[in-house]
């Protein structure tokens, strides 16, 4: 027997293989986000020149291009598809958009509301939310086609890879939603202990709605109305 069949029949090397994938794609997907919003945390201004947010827009559409072919690779290398992250189109899967998307809006605010009469009892004011204003660059055709990128490689690669993945390596639901949630914040951290905490319950609903159903194509199309009101409204 050769020894690639021997490997195939070891469990214990197809699970450092997996933890070798899935490492693998964070660090080429996530390693430029946190760096970026970990900067911007430690109260860096992003530049308004119009040269530098074309760079910007440029180098994340690079980036997450790049991340979702080697998503691709992966997935292609362990004998799956699409179809295995929870990819199948159906039409009820645009009012299920609509609908993850008021419910976790809603959910974001029910948790906000007690969080601020606590914080005004303990310190005597209410959190100021942080100074942000959408992604930070101007609606153009490149901003847009950014826009709708970004759910794709969100919601492929950090909510339905990894929480399958950590499901698929002995974790539980709750540890694969608290895992998915603490990376995703990982790169939001730019927008401040108010836009934390919203967002936190946002995450969350996207994540046990994911967990319990394992289909990404209505946390896309939910993704992609928060993304499109961050680059329209510009306000949040």
């Amino acid at each position: 027997m050769s020894l690639t069949a021997v490997q195939l029949q070891d469990p214990s090397v197809e699970l450092r293989q997996s933890w070798r994938h899935l490492l693998i794609v964070w660090a080429v997907s996530l390693t430029q986000p946190i760096l970026g919003s970990t900067y911007y945390l430690l109260g860096a201004a992003s530049s308004t020149d119009p040269l530098r947010q074309k760079f910007r827009l440029i180098s994340g559409l690079a980036s997450e291009l790049v991340a979702l072919l080697v998503l691709w690779y992966v997935i292609r290398q362990q004998g799956k598809t699409w179809r295995d992250l929870g990819w199948s189109f159906r039409i009820g899967d645009i009012p299920l958009g609509i609908g993850l998307l008021v419910l976790a809006s809603l959910a974001s605010w029910m948790a906000w509301i007690p969080v601020q009469l606590l914080y005004r009892s303990y310190s005597g004011h209410f959190i100021e939310p942080k100074s942000y204003s959408g992604f930070g660059f101007g609606i153009s055709a490149l901003s847009v086609t950014f826009i709708l990128l970004n759910p794709f490689f969100e919601e492929l690669i950090v909510r339905a890879y990894t929480m399958s993945e950590m499901i698929r390596l002995g974790g539980s639901g709750w540890l694969a939603v608290l895992i998915s949630v603490a990376v995703q914040m990982s790169y939001h951290l730019y927008q401040g202990a108010a836009g934390a905490i919203t967002i936190t319950i946002i995450f969350t609903v996207f994540s046990i709605y994911y967990v319990r159903t394992r289909r990404v194509v209505p946390l896309i199309l939910a993704h992609l109305g928060y993304d499109l009101h961050a680059l329209f409204a510009g306000r949040f």
